[in-house]
C-alpha cells in the first residue's frame, strides 16, 4: 500500500499523465472482468478489492491514532462480499456474523479502552466497502457497466472542469479543490452517460434513465466528498498511492461505494 510516485506537478499533486495511464491499463481490465467473468469469480474480484479498501480504511483510523482491529478481520470484509452470491439473507447473516465474531475476539484480546474503537472500526468498515460494493454483484453485468459508464465518466468530467473552469470551492472545509464548476459537468457528464450508455447496454430509449443518472451522479458525488471527510479527519490527502495518480482503492472508488446500492434500488426491480 506504499508505492511512492515521484513524478508531481508543482503544486505537490501527481502529474495528470499517471492519472492517463493507470486509466488506460484499469478501465479496458475492469471492463472485459466484468463482461467475461463468471459469477464466483467477480464476486471473489469485489471481495479482494473490498478487503483493500478496508485496510485503507483501518490506515485512516491508525493515522488518526484510534486504532484498528487485526488484519484477521479482512477475511469477513471478504466473506460479506462472497456472501451476495446467495442473495440477500446470506448477506445480512454474513455481516452479523462478522460483527458478532468482532466483538467476542475483541472481548477476549483488546483492552477495555482499545475495544470500543476496535469494534466501531470493523463495524463501520463492513458497512463502508462490503455492503455497498456487493451491490454490483447482484446486478446483471450490463447494468454494472452502465453504473461505472456514469461514475466513470461524471468524475472524469469533474475533474477535467474542475481544473479548467473551476473558480467557486464545493466544499472547501472538507475538499478545496472541488469547485461547484466540476460538480456540474461531473453532473451533467453522468446523465450523459446514463442515457447514452443505456441506450446501448439495455437496448432503446428509457427516460427513467434520466432521473436515475441524475440521482446516481448526486449520490456519486456525495461518496466522493464522504471519502474526502475521512481523509481530511486523518490528515491525509490520499488514503494510499497504490494507483498512480488516481490515488488509493478509496480514492478510486469513493463515488461507487455510494452510487451502487442506489442505482441498483432505482434500476434494477
Amino acid at each position: 500500500m506504499n508505492i511512492e510516485v515521484t513524478t508531481l506537478t508543482k503544486s505537490g499533486d501527481p502529474h495528470p499523465v499517471w492519472r492517463v495511464l493507470t486509466a488506460v491499463v484499469a478501465i479496458p481490465l475492469v471492463v472485459l472482468i466484468t463482461i467475461f467473468a463468471a459469477n464466483v469469480i467477480f464476486a471473489a474480484i469485489i471481495g479482494v478489492v473490498s478487503i483493500l479498501a478496508a485496510e485503507e480504511f483501518f490506515s485512516l483510523g491508525v493515522k488518526r491514532s484510534i486504532g484498528r482491529p487485526g488484519r484477521w478481520f479482512l477475511a469477513a470484509v471478504g466473506g460479506v462480499s462472497m456472501s451476495f452470491l446467495g442473495g440477500p439473507v446470506w448477506v445480512l447473516g454474513a455481516a452479523v456474523f462478522a460483527a458478532i465474531t468482532l466483538m467476542t475476539i475483541e472481548m477476549l484480546t483488546a483492552s477495555a479502552e482499545d475495544a470500543l474503537v476496535r469494534v466501531a472500526m470493523g463495524l463501520g468498515s463492513i458497512l463502508y466497502c462490503p455492503l455497498t460494493l456487493g451491490f454490483t454483484i447482484f446486478m446483471p453485468r450490463r447494468e454494472v457497466l452502465l453504473l461505472f459508464a456514469i461514475i466513470w465518466i461524471g468524475d472524469s468530467a469533474a475533474y477535467y472542469a474542475g481544473r479548467a473552469l473551476g473558480r467557486r470551492p464545493l466544499a472547501p472545509t472538507i475538499s478545496p479543490k472541488k469547485t461547484v464548476e466540476g460538480a456540474i459537468a461531473g453532473f451533467i457528464g453522468s446523465v450523459v452517460a446514463g442515457v447514452i450508455g443505456g441506450r446501448w447496454l439495455l437496448g432503446g430509449m428509457r427516460l427513467d434513465l434520466i432521473w436515475i443518472s441524475a440521482v446516481t451522479a448526486v449520490a456519486g458525488q456525495c461518496g466522493d466528498l464522504a471519502e474526502s471527510m475521512l481523509k481530511r479527519s486523518a490528515g491525509v490527502k490520499d488514503s494510499s498511492s497504490v494507483l498512480p495518480g488516481h490515488g488509493g482503492i478509496l480514492d478510486r472508488l469513493d463515488s461507487l461505494f455510494f452510487a451502487a446500492p442506489v442505482f441498483y434500488w432505482l434500476l434494477v426491480p
